[in-house]
């Protein structure tokens, strides 16, 4: 009888330390998937997000606030190595980060990270009761 109480308690605490990020309000930081006829604006992937890589390829999923977030930009044309920007982001809840680049010109590897939109989860907003305010 002991033992399977034990083995309870044992799942019950497993099940309590892995919380789901989709248990509260959540922010979505990814890459914008949007091609663009602007030739200075590029994809870019979404690296490490608080010092956490990715466990969804180029998609964090965070709790609303203030994130470090690293972006890598492919090398292009004439360069072999790929570029990295850290930047600051704060997120608000029920809404998605779409992030790209910014080249300065095509032959240099300078760039700056620029949010490109933001959109309302809708499915996060209806869960928690909340409205999403993108911009």
């Amino acid at each position: 009888m002991k033992r399977i109480v034990i083995a309870a308690l044992g799942l019950a605490a497993t099940v309590a330390c892995a919380a789901s990020p989709y248990d509260q309000p959540y922010s979505i930081i990814t890459i914008d998937r949007i091609k663009t006829a602007d030739y200075h604006m590029l994809p870019v992937f979404v690296n490490r997000v608080d010092g956490e890589n990715s466990v969804e390829r180029n998609k964090h999923v965070v709790a609303p606030g203030n994130h470090e977030v690293v972006l890598d930009l492919a090398p292009r044309g004439g360069f072999h190595l790929p570029t990295q920007q850290t930047i600051a982001l704060t997120t608000e809840p029920c809404v998605r980060y779409n992030m790209a680049a910014i080249v300065e010109n095509s032959i240099s590897q300078e760039w700056r990270p620029v949010i490109r939109s933001t959109e309302p989860i809708g499915e996060c907003a209806a869960k928690f009761k909340l409205t999403a305010s993108a911009k």
